[in-house]
């Protein structure tokens, strides 16, 4: 008795060609969902980042409110005066002494950032200790510390020129003299902070706005002046 032959055959190259170009597309989605997910993940923890750099440097200039840029308030030449000017007791020209926040007003600071740069490269050294060179002033230090954690990309990466990191504080108030004026500003003048930081090739945006400083108006008299208030009017407003 004869066995008859299957008449079963393998795959045609045709089919074989298809289900190569199948798998292959499926391979190529797959690859391209991983890599948006790295890219997502890593813009991600940028932004956390600069969360927490944006609140480092307001806690930093409401911290150092009170101090001089340049010089140490503890400097017995200086007189604070009841109005909350400054003079130097030997009578010389005291208009170079300003707070942190009236600096921050008129020079601002914008981080010199080194972007595009890989972490190979000789101009990308960081400094070991960023406390080492330390100032007679709390203003600059801190300055300094901005310095070191953006220009170096210390830990946030710039990609591309458009990124900006920066820091200004403006200044409002009733009277005049100020940039902005605000009828409801009863107090001298109101400093209010903004950090800037342009993240992601400056498609990511990041703003936080801030009450850096504020001086309380008060009379020409000491604390003890006749408006019962220790010579404040209005309210703070902080």
């Amino acid at each position: 008795m004869k066995k008859k032959r299957s008449n079963n055959s393998g795959l045609s190259i045709l089919e074989a060609l298809v289900s190569t170009a199948i798998v292959g597309i499926g391979f190529i989605a797959i690859l391209q969902m991983t890599n948006f997910s790295v890219q997502s993940i890593d813009n991600s923890g940028d932004r956390t980042k600069a969360n927490y750099l944006t609140e480092m440097i307001a806690e930093d200039v409401i911290g150092s409110k009170n101090t001089l840029y340049g010089t140490n308030s503890d400097n017995e030449n200086i007189i604070y005066n009841n109005d909350g000017t400054m003079s130097f007791a030997d009578g010389s020209d005291a208009s170079s002494l300003k707070k942190f926040s009236d600096h921050l007003n008129t020079n601002g600071w914008n981080a010199s950032l080194n972007c595009g740069n890989s972490s190979n490269s000789s101009n990308n050294t960081k400094t070991d200790n960023i406390y080492e060179n330390q100032n007679n002033d709390a203003p600059r230090n801190k300055e300094q510390k901005w310095n070191a954690i953006f220009n170096e990309n210390r830990f946030l990466k710039c990609k591309d020129n458009n990124e900006t990191k920066k820091v200004e504080t403006f200044k409002v108030c009733r009277w005049g003299g100020c940039t902005y004026q605000n009828n409801l500003v009863f107090d001298d003048p109101i400093y209010i902070g903004r950090v800037e930081m342009f993240l992601n090739n400056g498609k990511k945006r990041k703003y936080l706005y801030f009450q850096s400083d504020y001086k309380i108006k008060t009379t020409d008299t000491d604390s003890g002046g006749g408006d019962g208030g220790g010579g404040m009017i209005g309210t703070p407003s902080g």
